[in-house]
């Protein structure tokens, strides 16, 4: 199916996805500072919208995952994903 995308949309989602996974980590640093890494289990494709185009090619799109209307609320989604998986752990 993707034999033929645009490789520059895939890379802005990847980026707009490194972003909120960056400001989950601040967040969950502020009071985890021991925590080096986000857990989130969301694919690319989970970010991401594939629309068929001109000049027939796949374009893929930034989208909030299912059941977020927010950036805010999937970073702090992340965040407390993380500290639920980093606890469990000790």
């Amino acid at each position: 199916m993707l034999d033929r995308y645009d490789e520059g949309c895939r890379k802005e989602v990847e980026r707009e996805i490194d972003e909120i996974r960056a400001e989950a980590l601040k967040l969950v640093q502020k009071t985890h500072p021991e925590i080096p890494c986000v857990i989130d289990h969301r694919t690319v494709y989970s970010y991401s919208e594939m629309v068929w185009d001109y000049p027939g090619q796949w374009y893929m799109y930034f989208k909030l995952p299912g059941g977020f209307k927010r950036k805010t609320e999937l970073i702090l989604a992340i965040a407390e994903e993380t500290i639920d998986y980093f606890s469990k752990k000790k």
